[in-house]
């Protein structure tokens, strides 16, 4: 059975899924606009742990946006990212960007179980109505230790990991009865994609992957070092081109001054509310250097990275970061769950670091150990086990696969996706020079939404060859 089912196929695709492992609710038009008017929404009900079958269920919330013109195509499952954030958030990239491939395929959203409307697994640190909140470290121990507790009244915090959302993603697959499927995953969720290509390999068509992290990722340990070789092509690039040149003549000398303000402990700085009031708050290095890290992600912000380092360093006035970090906080929060965020770190990547080349990676970063103590600090008391070590070996599989990667990504640089191309028969790598994390909608679109329309890596021809380096804003 392939294509587009309908809502009777979709009954009987539920009633073949194995006796007491799921139940489903039938597809109906959806009541939120934010999924346009083609779109049907239902749930599927799935075991927390398959080898208990009178154990908790999981409601997984399920979104498919049908084709304009419905057919037998494979449909496009979007894998969302994080990892934590739920897939049906990716409905205005599917209606957006990517409409031209809904003209022929479906989308399928499915927020994975903890995230999204199945079952989440939140950890709100209150930084929305007290700033304070977001700086003097990414994750507050206490805090943490509080949300465990509680989501662990409402999840077996150890089930929900990746392996346990490919399992889950094969259930909705059966349920909705497409035969093959089409996969775009983006950063966490290119593992997700990896990994169902690897225990399924007949059921996917083709894939993209848009910042890759592959199962032998040991986030954070390489993060440190990604970031800082990102930041050091900023300060390249910006020597390279006259303009930039000519504003900011020693930029890595100005990056040295900004550290140097915190050479005696916090900065006192302040945040601006919308209402126009101001919150003082303390900024540590930490800080610092995580909300540069989170600049480096997009490449609209890099554009401003050398006049902010320079401006700051020259003034002392750090608040434009402290102000950029604590929006990127309230922004992710609601959207990350981070019981599932440390279901994977703590399971899947930090077991596995070896704590005697952790200097190696993060001496002389502007990071050095910041993120491998932070996350160390939750993993350690986060009740869940390792995967097993097999997990961690590289995807090896004949489909055709299309990777993308930014020139400038601080946290999934061009050599994982390297080293992922390396184990496959039909990929393509394209690094894209003007890019950093996520690297897909600019100059590479067009050859994207070739890829998902026709499956192909065959027809695609040049991509973003002729895209130079960032052009940065000057005065």
């Amino acid at each position: 059975m392939s294509g587009t089912p309908t809502i009777a196929t979709v009954g009987l695709a539920a009633a073949l899924l194995l006796p007491g492992a799921s139940t489903a609710q039938s597809l109906a038009p959806c009541l939120d606009e934010r999924f346009g008017d083609r779109a049907e929404c239902g749930t599927l009900t799935v075991l927390e742990d398959p080898s208990t079958p009178e154990g908790r269920k999981i409601d997984l919330n399920v979104v498919v946006l049908r084709a304009v013109a419905p057919g037998t195509r494979e449909p496009v499952f979007l894998l969302a990212g994080g990892p934590g954030q739920g897939a049906t958030d990716l409905a205005e990239l599917a209606l957006g960007p990517l409409a031209a491939v809904n003209e022929t395929r479906d989308f399928v959203l499915v927020d994975q179980r903890g995230t999204g409307a199945s079952n989440p697994l939140n950890c709100p640190n209150g930084s929305d109505e007290d700033p304070r909140q977001a700086f003097g470290g990414l994750f507050k121990p206490a805090l943490m230790a509080d949300c465990i507790e509680r989501l662990s009244t409402a999840a077996d915090l150890g089930r929900y990991n990746t392996p346990a959302v490919v399992a889950d993603l094969e259930q909705v697959r059966q349920w909705l009865g497409y035969e093959r499927v089409l996969l775009w995953g983006g950063s966490g969720g290119t593992r997700t994609a990896l990994v169902w290509m690897r225990r399924h390999p007949d059921r996917v068509g083709a894939a993209v992957l848009d910042g890759v992290t592959p199962t032998m990722f040991r986030s954070p340990s390489s993060m440190a070092r990604s970031a800082h070789v990102a930041l050091e092509r900023v300060f390249e690039d910006c020597l390279a081109q006259e303009s930039c040149r000519a504003a900011y003549p020693d930029l890595e000398s100005d990056f040295r001054k900004l550290l140097w303000l915190f050479e005696g402990g916090p900065v006192s700085t302040r945040i601006s509310r919308e209402d126009g009031t101001n919150v003082p708050v303390e900024m540590t290095r930490g800080d610092l250097a995580y909300a540069l890290r989170a600049m480096l992600y997009s490449s609209r912000r890099i554009t401003g990275l050398p006049r902010l380092i320079h401006d700051m360093a020259t003034s002392g006035d750090v608040s434009p970061l402290a102000q950029a970090l604590w929006r990127r906080d309230v922004a992710l929060r609601p959207v990350v769950a981070m019981g599932v965020h440390f279901a994977v770190y703590c399971t899947e990547d930090m077991p596995f670091i070896d704590s005697r080349k952790v200097a190696e990676l993060t001496d002389g970063t502007f990071l050095g150990t910041y993120l491998m103590d932070q996350y160390g600090a939750i993993c350690d008391i986060w009740p869940a086990d390792p995967v097993s070590r097999d997990y961690l070996e590289p995807t090896k599989v004949d489909i055709p696969i299309l990777i993308l990667s930014g020139y400038y990504d601080p946290t999934t640089p061009a050599a994982l996706g390297d080293e992922v191309d390396r184990h496959l028969t039909r990929s393509r790598h394209v690094v894209v020079r003007d890019q950093a994390h996520g690297s897909g909608f600019a100059c590479a679109r067009p050859a994207l939404i070739r890829f998902l329309q026709t499956g192909s890596l065959e027809e695609l021809g040049p991509i973003c060859e002729d895209t130079g380096a960032i052009e940065f804003e000057v005065p």
